[in-house]
């Protein structure tokens, strides 16, 4: 009872960080959100796209990049590839 007192007399940001301290569990959060959106996908490439820029904007929020650099970056990573 005691912790959760001291819980809920937390500031507003601070308890939101207290309850999503495991990386783990809010990037599988997060992925889960983007699916919902998506509910399904054309292909198997689709789906590996669309988790491939989910991460790619999580590295950008974590690393406090912007996404337009991270973006801009993929861009020009892709010119790189060799089909």
């Amino acid at each position: 009872m005691t912790q959760t007192l001291v819980y809920y007399s937390l500031e507003s940001v601070a308890r939101t960080w207290i309850r999503t301290t495991s990386l783990l569990e809010r990037t599988n959060r997060q992925l889960r959100r983007k699916f919902r959106q998506a509910v399904t996908f054309g292909s198997r490439k689709g789906a590996e796209v669309a988790i491939s820029l989910q991460v790619q904007r999580l590295h950008a929020h974590w690393t406090d990049e912007s996404w337009w650099e991270t973006s801009h970056a993929l861009y020009f990573d892709l010119w790189d590839l060799d089909p």
